[in-house]
């Protein structure tokens, strides 16, 4: 398992989330909608904090980009 993931997958992991939303709550709508393993490390590995946009969840988020969907 990595604590990496892609803007793609958390696209697919977040993508209706209401923000703003905490870590938490966006690691349980990430596990909902059947996230990857990676992409649910990465997100319950968030700083702790209420983010106020998808954005903030990227830059927030270990990316890795040469990684394939």
């Amino acid at each position: 398992m990595s604590e990496t993931t892609t803007v793609d997958r958390l696209r697919t992991a977040l993508g209706d989330v209401a923000y703003p939303a905490a870590r938490d709550q966006l690691a349980d709508h990430a596990s909902r909608n059947n996230a990857d393993e990676d992409t649910l490390h990465a997100v319950r590995s968030l700083p702790d904090g209420t983010y106020g946009s998808f954005d903030e969840v990227v830059d927030s988020a270990a990316l890795d980009e040469s990684r394939d969907d």
